[in-house]
């Protein structure tokens, strides 16, 4: 057996069954990075001809005369056949060293070691250091067990909620208590939900960049969205969520009329009625600076197979009392158990789950309150083609990032 190209519906035949495919083992996923400086090609291995193994393949070429293959979320392939593994490395890496390739980076769709919804690890459960281990003997090295998202090309850690065989009701009632009393907020207010194509890209892009300026990361150009649109199709969704002034006016004083209606009115239902009237006057405020249909929060979403998976979301600090992404991802959900996926992933978060001294464990008590489970993968690997040049690169790179952190910090005094 070696390495052979395969056709469209070859890797996607193939893709679709593997336990470990991710939507960035996918063609369309390709076809993005293309757009984006990377060429693709969808290799794999058969065994009378039928296909046993395969990999989306990135490249890129360096300075240098380098070049960089890279597979997203590692290969399509049996992790515990080791003799089907040990072989399909073999051949990759004699087929990158044929294309003058310099180095193969891989980042495995495969857990760790399991764990529970704190970050604790599951006793008796998944556990593939075995896995970490043989790869280092086939000649990859391991970055390690980062808990650090800016480290990783792709999350490390994630959040993820699993659907399969729980009705909408079990869904709701298992998550925590603070967790659904924000979401009823939100269903109170009567915020609306509205997935969005192509043509509301622009309202959602002002999101992510507003975001993006809070939380210090560099978003995406408009451009780079709507590439994504035009490649994967149905596969991308956006959901934002909007606060209707009309509509929540209205249900706030519903809410007013109700409570007059009791034949004894407290003084606690008093201080109910000024809390709700004071809310309209609110309602009234925003609407005379921002309109009468205001733009809160929003999130892309991305579906591959059994799974749908919350890429990016963001919101409006102005708004955060709202608690509009909490209304976001429970429709997500919703909409993920109607549409028949088994599972439903958060995405990214940090491997460290203490609150002290983090400024990212927001990010985790959020998911956290949605009462799925903590993933850790098995990290980054380099695979060595050529070592003189990947010796090489490295030096360079290392320099390259003290170079730059000496430049910002120049800029920053």
């Amino acid at each position: 057996m070696e390495i052979v190209k395969l056709t469209s519906k070859e890797f996607e035949d193939f893709a679709k069954n593997n336990k470990y495919v991710t939507f960035h083992q996918k063609e369309t996923w390709g076809i993005l990075k293309e757009k984006n400086g990377w060429n693709y090609e969808m290799v794999g291995m058969k065994n009378k001809k039928k296909v046993v193994a395969a990999t989306l393949l990135l490249s890129k070429k360096m300075p240098f005369k380098l070049k960089m293959y890279y597979a997203p979320r590692g290969f399509l392939i049996d992790f515990n056949d080791t003799e089907l593994l040990d072989k399909f490395v073999k051949e990759i890496k004699n087929y990158i060293k044929e294309q003058g390739g310099t180095f193969l980076k891989i980042d495995p769709y495969v857990p760790h070691l399991e764990r529970d919804v704190n970050g604790d690890i599951v006793p008796g459960g998944e556990d593939n250091s075995n896995l970490v281990e043989h790869l280092k003997e086939l000649g990859f090295i391991h970055y390690g067990y980062n808990i650090d998202m800016s480290k990783e090309l792709q999350p490390r850690w994630m959040f993820t909620l699993d659907l399969k065989d729980r009705t909408e009701d079990e869904l709701f009632n298992n998550i925590t208590k603070p967790t659904r009393k924000n979401i009823k907020k939100t269903l109170k207010l009567g915020l609306e939900m509205e997935e969005i194509g192509i043509e509301g890209l622009e309202e959602y892009k002002r999101i992510t960049e507003h975001t993006g300026n809070r939380r210090g990361f560099i978003d995406r150009p408009l451009s780079y969205y709507q590439e994504m649109f035009n490649v994967l199709g149905d596969k991308m969704s956006i959901i934002l969520c909007y606060l209707n002034i009309d509509k929540s006016t209205s249900l706030l004083q519903e809410e007013i009329n109700t409570i007059k209606g009791f034949s004894d009115i407290t003084e606690k239902r008093k201080e109910e009625i000024k809390s709700l009237e004071k809310k309209i006057e609110e309602l009234k405020e925003l609407e005379e600076k921002h309109g009468s249909r205001i733009p809160l929060a929003g999130s892309m979403f991305i579906a591959c197979e059994k799974e749908l998976l919350n890429l990016y979301g963001g919101g409006y600090d102005e708004f955060m009392k709202y608690d509009a992404m909490y209304g976001v991802q429970w429709h997500a959900i919703k909409t993920a158990k109607e549409k028949g996926f088994e599972l439903y992933n958060f995405y990214g978060i940090e491997g460290n789950f203490k609150k002290e001294n983090n400024p990212m464990y927001g990010v985790y008590e959020f998911k956290k309150g949605f009462n799925g489970k903590v993933v850790e993968l098995i990290g980054e690997f380099d695979l060595p083609i050529n070592k003189a040049k990947y010796k090489f690169y490295k030096f360079a790179f290392a320099s390259y990032k003290k170079l730059k952190n000496f430049v910002n910090k120049i800029k920053n005094k």
